[in-house]
């Protein structure tokens, strides 16, 4: 780039609107290991909400997915703002979990075991269905920021999950009741969470969640209860033969149309049927919106899935 090139270009800050907003951010570490003298499995939070208290909605976590970070929430393709930033603009306080081991949450391998390798751009164009071949090798353009943002997940799925669970069960004892929205293999946070907790959870979307349930091959070792690694206890009935825990919260499964997820997530809908969870399958082509990969919370219909969702489940809890 020349002089004459960038004296043209705006920067990215003077392309947007000035708005007054509460933010902030803490690390979450309440696990601590004495052999090492550091916690385990520490979180960051990054938050934003409404200036004004009287636009306030319930709080809203946000859980990203597999090697992926908090700042899978906060862009877009196409300059689309992130659902982080919809979200606050619908006048919810917002927060948003780097998972312990990815984003700003330390990964220490003394305390929290080995990790996969990072994933190459081509194995993450697989993935999410990227349908620009280019850019799986070059990372240049849209899907680019997918490539350099992705880390590998924890091998021990059970213990990352229990790491997960602990981080998001701090957050929501300090948000009180909020609604849960995940996305990929960030969902058994969100399951376990709302199992342990129901009484903080208002309702749960999991955007292309980690499935389908039980299943075999890489996923096995994240699923062997089903759609955790650890025990729900949904799947136990009470003293007073009720169903309990995950059963008592509201779910919402969201499914792209071009990411070859259906039949996966069609599994994982039976499955919380059959634990007495009260389920909504919400796939975005039979409302018009077609073309989106596995990464539907940054692709192209981002903000439309969004509305969608808010406009259809969201809103009318609050």
């Amino acid at each position: 780039m020349n002089r004459d090139d960038s004296a043209d270009r705006e920067p990215p800050h003077a392309r947007h609107e000035a708005l007054p907003r509460r933010r902030g951010g803490f690390f979450l570490a309440d696990d601590w290991d004495a052999a090492s003298g550091r916690p385990t499995g520490p979180a960051w939070v990054q938050w934003e909400a409404p200036a004004a208290e009287d636009d306030w909605r319930l709080p809203v976590v946000l859980v990203h997915g597999g090697g992926g970070q908090s700042t899978d929430w906060l862009w877009a393709v196409d300059g689309q703002p992130g659902w982080a930033e919809l979200f606050v603009r619908a006048g919810h306080p917002t927060y948003l979990l780097d998972r312990p081991g990815h984003g700003r949450s330390v990964w220490d391998p003394r305390t929290m075991g080995d990790r996969d390798p990072v994933p190459d751009a081509t194995l993450l164009g697989r993935l999410f269905q990227a349908d620009e071949p280019e850019l799986r090798t070059d990372g240049d353009g849209r899907f680019g920021p997918v490539a350099a943002s992705s880390s590998g997940l924890l091998t021990d799925a059970a213990s990352a999950q229990r790491m997960d669970l602990a981080r998001l069960s701090e957050l929501l004892a300090l948000t009180g009741p909020a609604i849960v929205v995940t996305h990929s293999a960030g969902a058994p946070a969100g399951w376990l969470a709302a199992d342990r907790h129901p009484d903080l959870v208002r309702l749960v979307v999991a955007v292309e969640p980690l499935g389908p349930p039980s299943v075999g091959g890489r996923h096995a070792r994240a699923l062997h209860e089903g759609i955790t690694a650890l025990p729900l206890d949904a799947a136990r009935r009470g003293a007073d033969g009720q169903r309990r825990g995950l059963a008592g919260v509201p779910v919402v499964v969201m499914t792209a149309a071009a990411s070859g997820h259906l039949d996966a997530d069609r599994e994982t809908v039976r499955f919380l049927g059959k634990l007495g969870v009260d389920v909504e399958h919400l796939r975005l082509d039979r409302h018009g919106l077609t073309g989106d990969g596995h990464g539907v919370v940054f692709d192209r219909n981002s903000t439309a899935a969004f509305h969608l969702v808010h406009g259809r489940c969201i809103a009318p809890r609050g």
